[in-house]
């Protein structure tokens, strides 16, 4: 039979426990949250604001940080839940792959977290951020300034992705089991967003690639025929725009072929193909149309003008020495243009240019009859 006297102390203690079932849900709700927003987006930075935020909430620290591992081998902090000052020293500060298996080496491990006393000195290299305001502890389950808890975010491989770490403790003491089981929870999540950007970013890398590949040329990349009809026809929708073409045509080339192989004239190509990219203007286009012959395509106002100064550069360019693996080589040009309007038959004005260049050829040759 339970007195009168005893109801205080089990109301409160049933109180404290309707608060703790409530904390728990509360840190379910968040986590359920941010597993939504893992599934929901592939913006890796909006995704670990959703987690360092759900953290804060949910296991009881006030602050959370979370380092990514970046393509040049550096960890970068990405995301960080606390205050501005916290934000502003911490976010975007790097730390190499060493610093943290320094500290991971230091660490007594907790399951999958890992804790570092505030006895353990610091990498010298490695910002951190300690508390001017939190007390030195005089119990030794409290916690100290200097403490660390993180919690390694891993790939499917096993590989080291990022760390979560966490600091300032609402209650200023050592993580119990619950707190800890909540935030080894939370890096999983962090652990699935950073491999789901990461194949995210796999597959626009590979698209892009394919796309490249399927509208350039593999041993200049340059713009390849495809791109050039699909310019072209975008140009046929420029009512009043004028658009000029011009016809290159590597001169003595075959003789390059002839006395070094197919690798010299690759070499000859791919410099060719880069002496002429430089001089050609972001808005035309110069594409490889086969072999070693180049077509640029030009648009804009007075193109009758920059079609004649870019061939006079280009023909400038191609005269120089072309340093190649067997020696030196040799190449001309025989440029030919023609300009009309944008809704002119691209067809026909690309004629008209490689019949100017022929005669172009023509000329060249005259001027050395020895060459067939």
């Amino acid at each position: 039979m339970t007195s009168t006297e005893d109801l205080p102390a089990q109301l409160s203690d049933a109180l404290d426990q309707l608060a703790h079932v409530r904390r728990q849900l509360d840190g379910l709700r968040t986590l359920h949250e941010v597993s939504r927003a893992v599934h929901a987006s592939l913006d890796l930075t909006a995704t670990m604001d959703a987690v360092v935020h759900g953290v804060t909430r949910a296991s009881g620290f006030e602050v959370a940080v979370i380092n990514v591992l970046q393509p040049d081998g550096d960890f970068m902090v990405v995301s960080a839940d606390g205050t501005d000052e916290i934000r502003r020293s911490l976010l975007g500060t790097r730390t190499t792959p060493g610093n943290w298996d320094e500290l991971f080496a230091k660490s007594e491990s907790w399951g999958a977290l890992h804790f570092i006393g505030h006895g353990n000195a610091m990498p010298d290299s490695m910002i951190v951020w300690t508390s001017d305001t939190l007390p030195v502890p005089a119990d030794p389950e409290g916690w100290h300034p200097d403490d660390m808890l993180l919690a390694p975010l891993t790939a499917p491989t096993g590989e080291l992705v990022g760390v979560l770490s966490v600091d300032l403790p609402l209650d200023g003491r050592l993580p119990g089991p619950v707190q800890r089981e909540m935030l080894e929870l939370f890096a999983q999540h962090a652990s699935t967003a950073v491999h789901h950007a990461r194949l995210h970013h796999e597959l626009a890398e590979s698209r892009a690639r394919l796309a490249h590949a399927a509208t350039h040329d593999p041993l200049t990349g340059l713009a390849n025929r495809a791109l050039l009809r699909a310019f072209t026809d975008e140009l046929a929708g420029r009512p009043g725009a004028e658009v000029g073409v011009m016809v290159i045509d590597l001169d003595e080339f075959k003789a390059i072929n002839d006395a070094g192989g197919h690798d010299a004239g690759d070499e000859v190509l791919r410099t060719v193909a880069g002496r002429m990219a430089s001089l050609v203007r972001p808005e035309d286009l110069l594409a490889r149309a086969g072999g070693d012959e180049f077509i640029v395509v030009v648009t804009g106002g007075d193109v009758g003008t920059v079609l004649r100064d870019t061939a006079e550069r280009i023909h400038a360019a191609l005269t120089e020495p072309i340093e190649t693996r067997g020696g030196p080589r040799k190449v001309g040009a025989s440029i030919g243009h023609a300009y009309g309007e944008s809704s002119s038959d691209f067809a026909q004005l690309a004629a008209a240019a490689d019949a100017d260049m022929y005669r172009t050829k023509q000329r060249h040759r005259a001027k050395r009859p020895w060459v067939a």
